[in-house]
């Protein structure tokens, strides 16, 4: 006898769809789970994301809430957060009779599973997916202040709800080892930001595209410096500008490519403009997801210059598997899990923050000849390919079913 079918609550406290790493993930566990078992139903509750909801069908089904501005200037907001929450928890309200498991994200998804099941008393356990050192983020992005006080009280809280967590999924060590901290009592699985091979495949990139961005960016065979992810201040791309603005005098055919968007656009643009970079570093801000690959496909360098602090020890470069698929030279700094990527040789690795550190190791990239580059290449893709989504979801399966009992039939 087949297993009876089940229904996964994704509740995923953010904008969906949108070009951020926490919301790709929450994409990829949907898509994978309904292709690899016939047996699961997915209903996603989250904000109305930046881009065009996909539609729902009869194993993925989208409850999208109004009222939360994603504007970079007022995402982190409370204000704007729990309106939105209330309105996810009447959706949930809504479908509870179907739901049999929770899988919230982040420590407010956790409250809007809570707030749930303090309202319709369901039995449906919950496994939550933590994005980050809760306590820490709050402080960084001003949700609460670096008071002692208030972070103690801040952490118990976080304690007393981790409690009602049957399972965790963490994307890398670090948080796992301040889970088990955290939560000791809670069983903790690494269920790492996978990739989909296929999806940066080069015969994948759509080749008009391709060639109105080699019109924009390079027509004059330009070299690509590229960086892709959330403008915020722990990415360090801060240090990558000062290192482009010592690299742009030796190397007049370097270009820096900025893409994303985030709370320090401002601050970032203002370094360029004070370096006289501003002709040479280009700042195309958000794309769709779907969208990266054609990007990758034009740059020749690609790099992660992330800082070295207590948000990212606990973090994951989720776009260095991507790299790694679309088959780019690799520049990163040597933190969240990139020694692990680019170990044996599949990138170069430099200090973090320091920008002389980046420095060499560009020059480094910029030196190497196509032999070498190559060999550089296949090692990241041999790496790559033992980190899949189509292994990594095998676990996530595992815990819906030993959270519901052996017996399904």
């Amino acid at each position: 006898m087949s297993p009876r079918p089940f229904t996964v609550a994704m509740i995923a406290g953010m904008p969906y769809p949108m070009t951020k790493a926490s919301c790709i993930r929450v994409g990829h566990l949907v898509h994978n789970l309904v292709n690899e078992f016939e047996d699961v139903t997915v209903k996603l509750f989250a904000y109305c994301g930046s881009e065009e909801p996909p539609r729902s069908d009869e194993r993925v089904q989208y409850h999208l809430v109004a009222g939360f501005d994603a504007d970079k200037r007022k995402y982190y907001s409370w204000s704007g957060k729990l309106r939105a929450d209330v309105g996810i928890v009447r959706r949930l309200i809504a479908q509870r009779r179907s739901i049999d498991v929770i899988h919230c994200h982040t420590i407010e998804g956790l409250g809007i599973a809570l707030a749930f099941k303090a309202c319709t008393f369901s039995s449906a356990p919950i496994c939550m997916d933590v994005h980050g050192p809760v306590v820490p983020e709050l402080v960084h992005y001003g949700l609460i202040p670096d008071w002692r006080p208030v972070l103690a009280i801040v952490t118990a809280l976080e304690r007393a709800m981790l409690s009602f967590v049957r399972h965790a999924f963490v994307s890398n060590d670090g948080l796992r080892q301040l889970m088990l901290e955290r939560a000791p009592k809670c069983p903790v699985s690494v269920v790492y930001d996978y990739v989909d091979p296929a999806a940066f495949d080069t015969t994948r990139v759509d080749q008009s595209r391709i060639s109105v961005l080699r019109r924009q960016y390079k027509p004059g065979s330009e070299c690509l410096l590229t960086y892709v992810g959330m403008f915020k201040d722990y990415q360090g791309v801060d240090f990558l500008i000062r290192a482009f603005a010592v690299l742009s005098g030796r190397h007049p055919s370097l270009r820096l490519l900025l893409i994303g968007d985030g709370p320090c656009r401002a601050d970032y643009q203002a370094l360029i403009d004070a370096n006289g970079l501003a002709d040479r570093v280009h700042l195309p801000g958000l794309v769709p997801h779907r969208d990266v690959v054609n990007w990758l496909e034009i740059s020749d360098i690609v790099v992660s210059p992330r800082i070295d602090n207590e948000i990212t020890r606990a973090g994951f470069v989720s776009q260095m598997p991507e790299y790694m698929a679309a088959g780019k030279l690799i520049v990163a700094t040597a933190v969240s899990g990139c020694s692990f990527l680019l170990r044996d040789g599949a990138g170069i690795l430099v200090a973090p923050n320091d920008e002389q550190a980046l420095v060499d190791g560009i020059e480094g990239a910029l030196a190497l000849g196509s032999e070498a580059r190559r060999a550089m290449v296949d090692r990241a893709m041999r790496n790559v390919m033992q980190f899949t989504w189509q292994q990594g979801i095998v676990e996530v399966y595992r815990v819906y079913c030993e959270l519901m009992g052996s017996d399904r039939t």
